[in-house]
């Protein structure tokens, strides 16, 4: 392949000659960096307020990268050839142990965001048709192996659910209330929002990826503004508005393990009770 000629915008060289297709809409741009701003400020007073730390911190990560993300696509408006600018239940119901729930997942989520941000990184300092065509790989490689994570994400949400409403006698007892709460059920619904929007999000991008820099998807702003932006934004919301130190009552930072009885043999489920309830009871 030859390499790639053009530098910036001017004769011979388009803005539908870049990589992208297109200069990036500064209104959109705007609109969405500052969206993804007052999502990082949200989700600061809410992680403050509640004492959600690693919540906090992953979503404040998500929300600030998303920031500088739009203010890469602003800077390149006028050189869009510079892409370098830029649990409740008991734990009984389940079938694995809560804690390998997040060991598995954040670990995909390390190999797919590093795929996808190596790629990106590729793909932006590219002076060839085929570095870029690596770095492309590179990105498609990390979503795919996001989309997978997902399905076996959801596959094992599902699962969890069914066993709830099989095994009924097997739920803990002293968070009753807490699952009828509207609190609760608001913030399971928000992250079946968010996982929709973000899995969503995920197939355009592998859909747009997989056609290369040069397929009529990838050139085109409207759909990634619908399809990538909105959905991310939507994601992000959900979970202000049904955060989750509202949804478990501000106790979300306060598990804790405790053995109780159940048919004579002793389990360890999680135990959301304040540590000042429990300290008060002893």
């Amino acid at each position: 392949m030859a390499d790639i000629p053009c530098k910036q915008i001017g004769p011979g060289c388009p803005s539908d000659g870049s990589p992208l297709g297109y200069a990036p809409s500064v209104a959109a741009s705007v609109i969405f960096m500052g969206l993804f701003g007052l999502s990082s400020v949200g989700h600061l007073v809410l992680g403050w307020k509640y004492k959600t730390w690693t919540f906090m911190i992953a979503m404040l990560l998500g929300s600030s990268s998303e920031v500088v993300g739009y203010l890469g696509r602003i800077l390149m408006h006028n050189n869009p050839y510079r892409l370098s600018t830029v649990i409740v239940y008991g734990e009984e119901v389940s079938r694995v142990r809560p804690v390998w729930y997040t060991r598995f997942f954040i670990n995909c989520d390390i190999i797919s965001l590093s795929l996808q941000g190596a790629g990106g990184g590729v793909a932006s300092s590219a002076t060839k048709q085929s570095t870029m065509e690596l770095g492309n790989h590179l990105m498609l490689a990390g979503l795919i192996i996001q989309i997978i994570s997902l399905i076996f994400f959801a596959i094992a949400c599902i699962d969890f659910a069914i066993r709830v409403r099989r095994y009924q006698s097997w739920k803990n007892p002293g968070f009753k209330k807490l699952r009828a709460s509207t609190r609760f059920k608001g913030f399971l619904w928000a992250l079946i929002v968010s996982f929709m929007t973000i899995f969503t999000r995920c197939v355009y991008r592998v859909i747009e990826l997989g056609g290369g820099w040069n397929n009529k998807l990838m050139r085109e702003e409207t759909p990634f503004i619908i399809l990538e932006s909105c959905m991310i934004t939507v994601a992000v919301f959900a979970l202000i508005f049904f955060h989750p130190g509202f949804g478990f009552q501000n106790k979300f930072n306060n598990l804790e393990y405790e053995p109780v009885s159940s048919s004579g043999a002793s389990k360890e489920v999680i135990s959301l009770m304040a540590v000042e309830q429990l300290r008060s009871s002893s």
